[in-house]
């Protein structure tokens, strides 16, 4: 050892070096900046997921629960098969299982024969949530027809119960205002299906079914607990109609527009109008308006009585310039068998709003008469709708639509289709 003074310490510990130091926290600082960013991504994710999941649950609260969400809901699976006449594929996937049934009722003018789609799922707990809709196709045997079976079979999947009838005379192409009470019965039978026990139920209607349709929304029995009357094709006036046919001709703004009707409206029509006439004459007349019939010969007519002879005058077209005339002539009675079978005589009674729809280039029945029928509910201030289309023949859809026609008509079916299901949510 040595002594004397200590040496100074030797130092052992560097100074901090603070350009080192510096670099290291330069180094840390985009690690921990990307730490922080990825921790509000994680939190904007958690809070849009939150977010979205609020809307979805809001929106399925709103398309199962309120009458506007349920209706825009059955309107954009049912909107498919409308326009295509066909069963819509997420209906299928998406939709109800359905059972069909038939049974028969009697009424006071014969046998109803009835054809129910029904969702076979509990009903549910929602109040209002399944509904249900009448459905008179009209004149001739309609039951087989794939377009009316795809429309009961989808309205039953989207969850309303659809029932669709006809009678013994509509399925001898004829019509008869009797038949209204068929419409009532089948109607409050209807009423009675699982889940619709105290809900106002619908009417839907095509052709020669519109004015069976309007007398029974009209009856005292049921009218308040009609909900809607859709009207597709029909007619307002059957006297104005048969004034048409017999100028072959309708009044479109003040103006004779030509209108050729199809022979199996004659047909029909033939019927309705000899319906009052001697046996002989009534015969002899729709025998001309038969599949493959032959016109009558000038002899032929002259035997006829004045009134038979207005009729097949009406009827065949042959004297568009003395329409008045000939309806003049036709006999009292079936002035009143005319009137009977018009729906303008029971729009004041009628309680529910009516959607008419109709196609521009109606062959069956003129568009004209729609027309009519809507500027009398006009003029009554009765809740109504009415719409044009090009995309119908009659009542079937046509085929080979183009693009244009499909957007065009679509939106405008969509929308009445719609303001139609909202009312009967």
């Amino acid at each position: 050892m040595f002594h004397g003074e200590p040496e100074e310490p030797s130092s052992i510990v560097s100074a901090p070096d603070d350009t080192t130091s510096t670099e290291k926290d330069e180094a840390a600082q985009p690690a921990i900046a990307s730490h922080q960013q990825s921790k509000q991504k994680h939190r904007f994710t958690v809070g849009a997921a939150r977010c979205v999941l609020i809307v979805l649950l809001l929106c399925g609260f709103a398309c199962s629960v309120l009458p506007w969400g349920r209706a825009f809901v059955r309107t954009t699976l049912l909107l498919p098969s409308l326009i295509t006449g066909s069963e819509p594929e997420p209906l299928k996937v998406l939709g109800d299982p359905v059972q069909h049934t038939q049974t028969t009722i009697l009424s006071q003018n014969g046998t109803v024969y009835l054809d129910i789609y029904a969702p076979t799922t509990p009903v549910p707990l929602l109040a209002h949530a399944r509904s249900g809709v009448l459905i008179l196709p009209g004149v001739g045997d309609q039951r087989g027809e794939a377009q009316l079976i795809n429309l009961a079979q989808s309205l039953a999947q989207s969850g309303i119960i659809a029932m669709y009838m006809t009678t013994d005379t509509l399925l001898n192409n004829e019509v008869a205002a009797a038949d209204s009470d068929g419409v009532v019965q089948a109607f409050q039978l209807l009423a009675h299906q699982p889940g619709l026990t105290g809900q106002r139920l619908g009417m839907m209607a095509f052709s020669a079914g519109v004015p069976l349709a309007c007398f029974a929304a009209a009856d005292p029995r049921i009218r308040d607990n009609v909900a809607y009357v859709a009207a597709f094709g029909g007619y307002f006036n059957t006297e104005s109609a048969i004034e048409a046919v017999g100028r072959r001709a309708v009044l479109v703004d003040g103006k004779l527009e030509p209108w050729h009707p199809v022979a199996y409206s004659l047909e029909v029509l033939a019927n309705v109008i000899t319906d009052q006439l001697p046996f002989d004459e009534q015969y002899r007349i729709r025998a001309v308006f038969a599949p493959g019939g032959k016109p009558l010969s000038s002899q032929e007519i002259a035997h006829l009585s004045s009134g038979a002879r207005a009729a097949y005058q009406l009827l065949i077209g042959s004297e568009p310039d003395r329409v008045d005339v000939n309806m003049a002539a036709l006999p009292p009675a079936v002035h009143a068998e005319l009137v009977a079978l018009s729906p303008s005589r029971v729009i004041g009674e009628i309680r529910a709003p009516i959607f008419l729809l109709h196609d521009r280039n109606d062959a069956f029945l003129p568009f004209t008469e729609s027309r009519d029928f809507a500027a009398a509910l006009t003029r009554l201030h009765h809740e109504h709708d009415y719409v044009e289309f090009h995309i119908f023949e009659h009542v079937e859809v046509k085929s080979h639509l183009d693009l244009a026609q499909i957007l065009g008509d679509g939106s405008r079916l969509f929308s009445v289709t719609y303001r139609v299901l909202q009312l009967a949510s």
